[in-house]
């Protein structure tokens, strides 16, 4: 994939990537990303068939959703 192309496929599945990072943190809770990484790729590779984006073009994206969803866990 080009870098364009990645930069598109990217954000045409934010929500996607984003719903995986918030959803290993409502499954595992508050830990760390190391003892969830393994975990998160793992469920990324369900999609990277059909997304056509590998685990290393999504992982800081999934990281960052991943942090983002203790923040939101704070709101009342």
């Amino acid at each position: 994939m080009s870098k364009d192309t990645t930069e598109a496929a990217l954000a045409s599945y934010e929500i996607l990537i984003r719903s995986v990072g918030q959803g290993i943190r409502e499954v595992h809770g508050n830990t760390t990303w190391e003892a969830v990484q393994s975990r998160a790729e793992s469920l990324w590779q369900l999609y990277a068939v059909t997304t056509g984006l590998e685990w290393p073009q999504v992982a800081d994206r999934v990281r960052d959703a991943w942090r983002a969803a203790a923040v939101d866990d704070t709101q009342p």
